[in-house]
């Protein structure tokens, strides 16, 4: 597990458990999109920046299952709202065993 809190002072975050669906890499930011929930699937789009991308990257692939930890953030540009998932951690889920 890699940790991205530089903030220690706060230490209670949202996590989300899902399947790597996308992963793309750019020059600042790179995201990640897990596919979650079970009767109603739907898409979750994290960021992350590319200094902690590079340490995560040869270890999570598409069709992996994640846990991924996240703080919201929103700011408002162009009169409209745009909320991001900026990712902290991204945590392997490991197979149930006898499976």
């Amino acid at each position: 597990m890699e940790d991205f809190n530089k903030n220690k002072k706060q230490q209670n975050f949202n996590q989300i458990k899902g399947v790597i669906t996308e992963i793309s890499e750019g020059e600042k930011f790179c995201h990640m999109t897990l596919n979650v929930g079970h009767e109603n699937p739907r898409f979750v789009n994290g960021v992350i920046k590319k200094e902690f991308y590079d340490q995560i990257k040869d270890k999570n692939k598409i069709g992996d299952k994640v846990t991924l930890t996240f703080y919201v953030s929103s700011r408002k540009k162009d009169d409209r709202w745009r909320t991001m998932v900026n990712i902290l951690t991204v945590t392997p889920v490991p197979e149930p065993i006898g499976v």
